[in-house]
């Protein structure tokens, strides 16, 4: 299996270190994306400030990833994706 990145929600999307300060935002999504994202709070057992946050640092990987030409999706094993994701 590849390099894997743990992504936490306590230190941000840091993968080194820790995060000391917090830089308060606003966000509009539609009614939608709301829901998903409330679902996927309630699913984790996360708050949805972290699952915001877990999808950050999955996406950073995730473009990271596609500028040094590698591929990123979902594997049921680590011989070949399932899915890829693409689009960003």
């Amino acid at each position: 299996m590849g390099t894997q990145h743990e992504v936490t929600t306590s230190g941000g999307i840091s993968l080194g270190g820790t995060a000391t300060a917090r830089i308060e935002r606003n966000l509009g999504m539609t009614p939608e994306a709301d829901r998903v994202l409330s679902g996927l709070a309630s699913r984790t057992g996360l708050s949805e400030g972290d699952v915001i946050r877990v999808a950050l640092g999955m996406f950073k990987t995730a473009v990271e990833a596609k500028e040094e030409g590698k591929h990123f999706g979902v594997a049921s094993s680590s011989d070949a994706l399932d899915i890829e994701l693409v689009g960003f």
